[in-house]
């Protein structure tokens, strides 16, 4: 015995055995999962926002602090109780020497990191025509810029020639662009992430939450150390 279904249209909705379809039946799928880009922000994208907001107000305390220090302490200029004539404040222009060769290692390590926020928005304009091998390809210079950019910052400070608590300027020294060192390791592992997903082909055009949350992220460290640079290297 064959059981009839009794269909028919009411306006444009369906209704089957005398009753319209539940408004759950009506739900588009979403065939692209939660990382599909849509025309406005995902909820995972603002989430990545507002973590970034919180890190801008925790540098902004950081540098309030510095120019309060700076200017309320008329021992600013002074700064080393432990080695007043065989150190100085770092500057820009700098010269570090390594394997015989004067190098100005605090600029060149700023054009890497500068230069790595380039190839990281490069990776992203890359995956959004749905090119992945451009987008590894893009990766690669960032994580490894990145990596040279931490490697560089961490040789200063073994030939600074100071530590921390030699002065209020070496302190602050250390605390600001220890954080920001460490944020930008934090960087790295993201891209570096990011890098494995890319190599086991999981991102397309319209899925690379990861991607644009890992490049936020990235252009944020660059901007602060536009801002740390400025007020350390120059400033002073």
């Amino acid at each position: 015995m064959k059981v009839r279904t009794i269909s028919t249209q009411l306006g444009d909705r369906p209704v089957v055995r005398g009753r319209r379809e539940r408004p759950r039946d009506r739900i588009t799928v979403v065939e692209h999962g939660p990382e599909s880009q849509p025309a406005r922000f995902t909820s995972g994208m603002w989430g990545a926002i507002l973590f970034i907001s919180s890190e801008t107000m925790f540098f902004g305390a950081l540098f309030t602090t510095y120019f309060f220090l700076r200017g309320r302490l008329p021992a600013w200029e002074p700064v080393f109780q432990r080695c007043v004539e065989e150190c100085e404040k770092p500057t820009w222009n700098a010269i570090t020497h390594i394997g015989g060769l004067a190098i100005p290692l605090v600029a060149i390590n700023t054009v890497a990191l500068l230069s790595s926020s380039v190839t990281m928005q490069l990776a992203v304009n890359a995956i959004k025509k749905g090119d992945r091998t451009a987008l590894r390809n893009w990766l690669i210079p960032t994580v490894a810029l990145g990596v040279w950019f931490v490697s560089g910052q961490f040789y200063e400070y073994l030939h600074l020639g100071f530590v921390p608590n030699n002065g209020v300027f070496a302190g602050v020294f250390f605390t600001l662009t220890g954080f920001h060192g460490a944020h930008v390791t934090g960087g790295i592992l993201m891209n570096a992430y990011v890098l494995l997903r890319t190599l086991k082909g999981q991102f397309t055009a319209n899925r690379h939450l990861a991607v644009e949350a890992a490049s936020f992220y990235w252009h944020f460290v660059d901007i602060v150390w536009i801002g740390l640079f400025t007020t350390i290297y120059i400033i002073g």
